[in-house]
């Protein structure tokens, strides 16, 4: 009899440990604030709070009220939710936030401001993600942005708006020390730092105007295995420059490479090779770099050439 008890007994404890080490079911409550760059509210906007309910991704739609307010609620434990704003006019917005699993009633019921910046003015430009080898080492090799391409007798470029030369010297893979520079055939050519612009989560993410002045006719980058060039928002950059008797920029070409120049030293291939994005203004003197994707001046690229940010 104590035998054929003992097993009842060791269930039922057994039951009520597992029972009490499952989670209550609680309600997280989202309310986004969505507002324009001035701080405005933005009505009618149409928001989307996207969350996980089980193993399916699932959303809560709806549109901004009067004071550019959405809420939403829901049981599921998330853990993970993600925000998406659009509206005609607008760059769309998109965000993340972290619930966690274990219920925090401060945390689970955030308000979030989502600020959506406006479209302005964006114009048809010459822009591409570049990805290449260097046909040679030490020398400078030009590269066309209209062409989008190495000058001839490297590529189909015309023009050299800019100069790369490589220098490597290759110990094995996990020792090497390598410069690239970067340079201008014209006076009054050259690249800056763009000053960094902070991340709201919008599309748009560089600022709309390059800077007009402070460009270098020269930068110089050093990578090893110790040692990377220290990180960069983006450039902006200035070629085609003509300038007056007195030096003064008559003419150029503005244009901008949102962050850094991506070199790989090539330790275990024969040569070295870089990437970069650009977009360049086709219009003298016009400093808008505000892209519109739908009309990139370069025709035919490959879908991993193509840029899809504005």
């Amino acid at each position: 009899m104590k035998n054929a008890i003992c097993p009842i007994l060791i269930g039922i404890v057994i039951n009520y440990a597992s029972a009490q080490t499952v989670p209550a079911t609680h309600e997280w409550n989202v309310t986004l604030k969505v507002v324009d760059e001035n701080g405005q509210p933005v009505s009618a906007a149409d928001a989307s709070v996207g969350y996980f309910s089980g193993h399916k991704g699932a959303s809560i739609k709806g549109k901004t009220d009067t004071n550019g307010v959405f809420a939403a609620s829901h049981s599921a434990h998330s853990g993970l939710l993600s925000f998406a704003v659009t509206k005609t006019g607008y760059y769309r917005t998109w965000s993340e936030y972290d619930l966690g699993f274990e219920y925090d009633p401060t945390k689970w019921n955030p308000t979030k401001t989502i600020i959506l910046k406006n479209v302005g003015n964006p114009i048809p430009m010459y822009a591409k993600r570049e990805e290449m080898k260097f046909p040679k080492e030490d020398e400078a090799i030009g590269f066309d942005l209209i062409a989008g391409d190495w000058v001839a007798p490297y590529g189909k470029g015309f023009q050299a708006d800019m100069f790369f030369t490589v220098h490597r010297k290759i110990i094995n893979e996990r020792d090497y020390d390598c410069a690239l520079a970067v340079t201008f055939p014209n006076k009054g050519d050259g690249i800056t730092i763009a000053q960094p612009v902070p991340d709201t989560g919008s599309a748009f993410k560089t600022s709309r105007t390059a800077t007009e002045n402070g460009y270098e006719p020269e930068l110089d980058l050093h990578y090893s295995h110790v040692k990377r060039p220290n990180p960069v928002f983006g450039y902006f950059i200035r070629v085609r420059t003509e300038v007056d008797q007195s030096g003064n920029v008559k003419s150029a070409l503005y244009g901008k490479i949102p962050g850094k120049f991506r070199f790989y030293a090539g330790t275990i291939v024969p040569t070295a090779g870089m990437g970069f994005d650009y977009y360049l203004n086709p219009t003298p003197n016009d400093r808008n770099v505000e892209f519109d994707p739908k009309q990139n001046l370069i025709k035919g690229l490959k879908p991993l050439e193509q840029v899809t940010e504005p």
